[in-house]
C-alpha cells in the first residue's frame, strides 16, 4: 500500500493572524469622496482586511458655507454658528469591524475675544469611543502648546490656532464620537468658527477569529481536518470547502463554532468523499451577523485503495447523469445530498459499463454524492 502523504499549502490562519497592514482614510482621496456639508456618508472597503467606516453628523448650528467639507489636512469644519455657548455638534465615526491602533490629529484649536463678549468663543472638544461590546475605550491625547487635556477633554488655551498630534487607542475600537464645542470663555452668541479633524489611520481590523492553526491529515481513505481558534467573538459557525483546482470551492461539511471564548478550542470535521488527486480545502468563517471570513487554503492526497466510479458531465444539469465503472451493485447505488437525504432515479444501462441515472424529481443546484458498495464515493455538482 502507498504511503499518505500532506501537502501544505502556505501558513493557515485567518486574516486577524496575518500581520497587520496600514490602513488610511484619508477625507481628500478615499472614494467615496465626502459631499460637502453632508450629515452622513459612508466609506466603503478600506485597507486590508477591507473595513467599511460610516460617518454621522448631528447637532445644531449654522455655516456660511457646507460644512464640514475635505481639505488638504482632513476633514475642515469652517465658520460653524452656534446659537448659544452650551450648544454642541457631534462627528461620529462607526466602523464595521473593531479596528486597532486608531490615530487621528485634531487642528486648528483656539479661542478667540472679541469687543462685543458676547461674540467670544472657545474650542472644546470630548473625545467619546466604545469598543464592540459598547464599553468605554479611553483615548490617549498628548500634551501640547495652545490646549490643556483633562481625561478625554481639550480646550483651547491660546488666539493661535493650535493641532493635537496625534490622539490614539491603544486598544480596540468600534465608534469614535468628537463632540465639539465651547470652553467657559465663550459668550453666549459666539462667532462662527470651526476645527479639523485629521485623516484616520489604523493598524488593522479586529476580526471575529483568530485560528492558531488548519491541517489536513490522510487517514485511509478519509482526510481528517483539525484547526483550533485561539480567541472568538460573535462567531456563528465554519462552513469547510472543497475544491480540485484552487479555484472553484464547494461547501462539504458544516460545524458550529463557540461563538465567544478567549480560550483555545478545537474542532475537526472528516472528509469520507475525498478523491485520490489533490484535495484543496479552506474555511469559511461566519459571523452571527452574516460577515464572512476565510482561512488560506490547505491540500491532502492520499492512495485510495477502493475502485472509483466516473460521472459525466460533471458539473451536471441534474437531469441526466452518465456513470461509468464496471462491477458496480445496482442495488446500492445511492444519490444522496449534501445532508444525506437519498435522491430516488430511475436507472438506465445504455451499454455495457456505462449507465444514465434520470432523478424522478427536480435537484436543485448543489452538491451531491453518488456511492455504491465497494465503491468509491464520487461527488456530482448540479449547476
Amino acid at each position: 500500500m502507498k504511503h499518505a502523504y500532506l501537502l501544505s499549502v502556505g501558513l493557515l490562519a485567518f486574516v486577524t493572524s496575518s500581520p497587520a497592514f496600514a490602513q488610511d482614510l484619508d477625507f481628500a482621496t478615499t472614494a467615496p469622496l465626502y459631499p460637502a456639508g453632508a450629515a452622513f456618508h459612508s466609506y466603503t472597503s478600506i485597507g486590508s482586511p477591507a473595513v467599511n467606516v460610516d460617518l454621522a453628523i448631528s447637532g445644531p448650528g449654522t455655516a456660511s458655507i457646507p460644512s464640514p467639507e475635505r481639505a488638504g489636512t482632513g476633514l475642515s469644519t469652517p465658520n460653524w454658528k452656534f446659537n448659544n455657548s452650551g450648544e454642541t455638534r457631534s462627528y461620529s465615526f462607526t466602523f464595521g469591524d473593531p479596528v486597532t491602533g486608531l490615530e487621528f490629529s485634531l487642528n486648528a484649536l483656539q479661542y478667540r475675544t472679541f469687543a462685543i463678549t458676547d461674540h467670544n468663543y472657545q474650542d472644546k472638544i470630548t473625545i467619546l469611543a466604545t469598543d464592540e461590546g459598547g464599553n468605554a475605550v479611553m483615548p490617549v491625547i498628548p500634551a501640547g502648546t495652545g490646549y490643556s487635556v483633562n481625561g478625554n477633554e481639550i480646550l483651547a488655551t491660546s488666539t493661535t490656532a493650535s493641532n493635537v498630534n496625534k490622539v490614539r487607542f491603544p486598544t480596540q475600537v468600534k465608534n469614535v464620537t468628537i463632540v465639539y464645542g465651547n470652553g467657559p470663555l465663550a459668550g453666549p452668541f459666539p462667532n462662527g468658527q470651526g476645527f479639523t479633524i485629521g485623516d484616520l489611520d489604523w493598524a488593522g481590523v479586529v476580526l471575529p477569529v483568530e485560528l492558531a492553526y488548519f491541517r489536513a491529515k490522510p487517514i485511509g481513505t478519509v482526510v481528517q481536518l483539525v484547526w483550533e481558534t485561539t480567541s472568538e467573538r460573535n462567531a456563528d459557525f465554519f462552513v469547510v470547502e472543497h475544491s480540485f483546482d484552487v479555484v472553484h470551492f464547494t461547501p462539504i461539511g458544516r460545524v458550529k463554532a463557540r461563538g465567544e471564548s478567549t480560550r483555545r478550542q478545537a474542532y475537526s470535521f472528516a472528509d469520507d468523499q475525498a478523491h485520490r488527486s489533490n484535495n484543496y480545502y479552506r474555511l469559511q468563517q461566519i459571523d452571527k451577523d452574516g460577515a464572512k471570513h476565510y482561512s488560506k487554503i490547505i491540500a491532502a492526497r492520499h492512495a485510495d485503495p477502493l475502485p472509483t466510479l466516473t460521472v459525466y458531465p460533471n458539473p451536471s444539469d441534474g437531469q441526466s447523469i452518465g456513470l461509468q465503472g464496471n462491477e458496480i451493485d445496482l442495488g446500492s447505488l445511492q444519490l444522496t445530498d449534501l445532508n444525506g437525504r437519498r435522491i430516488d432515479f430511475q436507472l438506465v444501462e445504455e451499454t455495457a459499463g456505462h449507465l444514465t441515472l434520470r432523478p424522478r424529481i427536480a435537484v436543485k443546484p448543489g452538491l451531491y454524492f453518488l456511492s455504491a458498495s465497494g465503491i468509491r464515493a464520487t461527488r456530482l455538482l448540479v449547476k
